[in-house]
């Protein structure tokens, strides 16, 4: 009949061919030796009597993935087994050597599966390649005295992610979080992968995915879930290190000590609207990659970490939440800045953060008494205070104009100069020394800075900030002499950080950019003026003289402006240089046709160096194409102008070809945002097809790759080349 045991003699005696007097539950053999007697096996033999047997007996799947303890015999599936628990050996292998979540009852007919002796326990890596999804357990009251469980310590292993490491997944035991929750129902790196069939659950069961109504049970859970993970630790720390790693690098440029990677993150522990204000950025820049991250800083071959990781970021309304923490952060810029127990207005959480930061430093403008000098605490701690407004306001301005055309960057700049201005005025009220912008106020003041001449050469408008204001330009660490001439030295602030000779040569070119578009402004104002003048005549208008503040500019303001590019470049230290260059690259993308690329491939070590010597001959192009007229030395004669346009034309040639060679050398993300109104200016100067193209991938891998908005550049590109 089944179930008849086919082995009475105990583990011990059978391997030492001994007769055993079966003695339950340990034999007189094992106890006269005074060894603990490892028990009997319970492997059963069956005899086939049939279909009807067989159709009895049939084997018993459960989805269940835990051998069921304390399972009375009665309750066992047709009392085959005379346990309570299954046997170890069983056990152990069904866990580790199978997928499925319970050992199946043998069948009428099967063979045996063997002695206990005979099998062997796989590593913690062989387990991993076999896919086991629970952990191994044997029941202590019911083998405690098996010499398995003795002699073989008991492997405890954790559920196996196949979406993520299988080795480093098995090996070590995480702590219950919302990212083991989300990786528990397939959600890993962000994204749920399609192509795995099963999901598994936080107890190891397998569901499947395919009907439509769980998956959009599924999509439920993911959309509270994410809702659930606002403002959380989790989703804070997910943001702040996304901005450290990829969105910092921006605002560093021309700063080699990181002060928005490495200091504001640090400086956010205590202020909450520094944490907002990256979280909003970060939250933006994700929504604009659609949950995707760059994977520079990901390892390829082990699993991202729990602040690396957020579930079904592709799903997320990241735009959602970046308006959610800006609105945070605006209100605590507007809580910090005012009084204990003053309300805010509708008004201040409309205000730029800008605005805000004005706010501030006019209060204590008119009020200087405010900061306590003798007290060097206080007067740090106002400092400190007033950088990480400048840096949350730099941050949040960002958070703006990402999505914006260059054309509406302005509006979100004006008040900058009033700002700066303003905070030139109070370091020279609280301090007797010469006003020097401190770390954290230079590299605010120079992201500024560089916004603002891109923004005034889309609309061909005035700079907000003034070049000629030279305790300013001074104050934030440049070196120039009374006459704006740059002098030799190193610059040494009042907060006793040193700028690099790459960061003095850097933020000295911005300024002299200030000056370029500028002068392209004013060349554009008197054409205006003329036209006006010329459709509706009037006597009371003043002409445009040589005395007027918008004359047009000379030919000896041009040549001061080439004067200072060609000094800028001969102190230019040898980092200038690039380190490598192919002249004539072949497009691959062609192969195995033999094609070479109409620009070269530059390459610079350094990131700050490429975005430099790209903004340097972008100043170039635009002096070569607005250069004036001159009666007096200009050309007299046809040819003598067709020369002059010849040499403007290899001008102009050179200096494209070398922006889109450094664009093609793929510097880092912090060079490629900058080099959107640079590209756009290259394109309104070719003529070739296939340049442009380049030019336009060029514009349309930096959306995709970084996020950034160039739509509006392309399509004027190409509306002005259809023109043509």
């Amino acid at each position: 009949m089944p179930g008849v045991p086919s082995n009475k003699a105990c583990e011990r005696c059978k391997k030492r061919h001994l007769k055993c007097d079966e003695t339950r539950p340990s034999c007189q053999r094992c106890a006269n030796a005074g060894v603990e007697c490892p028990g009997y096996v319970q492997t059963r033999k069956f005899i086939d009597q049939g279909a009807s047997v067989r159709k009895r007996y049939a084997p018993y799947h459960e989805s269940t993935g835990r051998a069921h303890v304390g399972k009375s015999p009665e309750a066992a599936i047709g009392g085959h087994s005379a346990s309570p628990t299954l046997n170890a050996d069983q056990s152990v292998a069904t866990s580790l050597g199978t997928t499925q979540s319970r050992p199946e009852v043998l069948s009428p007919g099967d063979k045996a599966i063997g002695e206990a002796n005979s099998f062997k326990v796989p590593s913690p890596v062989q387990e991993c390649k076999t896919g086991s999804a629970e952990p191994m357990h044997i029941d202590p009251m019911h083998r405690g005295t098996s010499q398995l469980a003795t002699e073989r310590p008991t492997v405890d292993i954790a559920p196996f992610d196949r979406t993520l490491g299988a080795t480093d997944r098995s090996i070590r035991s995480n702590p219950v979080t919302p990212m083991n929750v989300a990786e528990a129902y397939g959600l890993s790196d962000g994204t749920y992968s399609g192509a795995n069939q099963n999901l598994v659950s936080p107890h190891g069961r397998q569901t499947s995915s395919g009907s439509p109504s769980q998956r959009s049970e599924k999509e439920e859970f993911q959309d509270i879930f994410s809702e659930l993970m606002t403002g959380t630790e989790h989703e804070l720390a997910f943001l702040t290190r996304h901005f450290s790693e990829t969105l910092g690098p921006w605002l560093d440029l021309s700063d080699s000590r990181k002060y928005f990677a490495g200091y504001v993150p640090v400086r956010a522990i205590g202020d909450q609207y520094l944490k907002y204000a990256m979280a909003a950025l970060a939250a933006k820049h994700l929504g604009r990659m659609k949950g995707a991250k760059l994977s520079a800083v990901r390892g390829m071959f082990t699993s991202p970490s729990t602040m690396e990781s957020y579930p079904n970021s592709s799903q997320v309304d990241w735009f959602l939440k970046a308006a959610n923490y800006y609105y945070l952060a605006v209100s605590n810029m507007g809580s910090a800045i005012s009084d204990a127990y003053a309300t805010m207005s509708s008004s201040d959480i409309l205000a730029t953060p800008v605005e805000i930061v004005k706010q501030w430093v006019t209060r204590h403008l008119n009020n200087p008494g405010a900061v306590n000098l003798s007290d060097e605490s206080a007067t740090s701690s106002f400092w400190r205070k007033t950088e990480n407004l400048l840096a949350a306001s730099a941050i949040l301005t960002i958070y703006k104009l990402l999505d914006e055309p260059g054309e509406s960057w302005q509006s979100y700049l004006s008040d900058i100069r009033p700002l700066f201005d303003s905070l030139l005025q109070l370091h020279s009220t609280l301090s007797d020394s010469t006003p020097t912008f401190s770390q954290g106020t230079s590299a605010t003041f120079w992201n500024f800075a560089r916004l603002d001449y891109l923004a005034s050469y889309y609309n061909r408008s005035p700079t907000h900030l003034d070049s000629e204001n030279l305790s300013l330009w001074r104050s934030a660490g440049i070196l120039i002499d009374d006459e704006g001439n740059p002098t030799s030295g190193v610059r040494l602030s009042s907060s006793s950080f040193v700028l690099s000779q790459e960061d003095i040569a850097a933020n000295s070119l911005i300024r002299l950019l200030n000056k370029v578009v500028n002068f392209l402004s004013e060349s554009k104002n008197p054409q205006w003026s003329l036209w006006s003048m010329q459709s509706s005549p009037d006597p009371a208008t003043p002409s445009s003289t040589g005395t007027s503040p918008h004359s047009y500019p000379t030919t000896a303001i041009w040549l001061k402006l080439c004067f200072e590019f060609q000094t800028w470049i001969e102190r230019a230290s040898e980092m200038f240089r690039p380190c490598l260059r192919i002249e004539h690259p072949k497009d691959i993308s062609k192969l195995p046709d033999i094609h070479y690329m109409p620009f070269p491939e530059v390459f610079y070590s350094l990131t700050p160096c490429a975005s430099t010597m790209q903004q340097f001959h972008f100043g170039r192009l635009a002096l070569a194409l607005n250069r004036p007229s001159d009666a007096v030395s200009g050309p007299s004669t046809v040819f003598d102008r067709l020369q002059s346009y010849r040499e403007l034309m290899k001008e102009a040639d050179f200096r494209c070809r070398e922006i889109c060679g450094i664009a093609l050398g793929r510097p880092q993300s912090a060079a490629r945002i900058y080099m959107i109104p640079l590209l756009y200016a290259v394109g309104q100067c070719t003529e070739n097809s296939e340049q442009r193209q380049i030019i336009v991938d060029l514009l349309r891998g930096i959306e995709a790759d970084l996020g950034w908005a160039t739509t509006s550049q392309v399509q004027k590109l190409q509306s002005v080349w259809r023109s043509r």
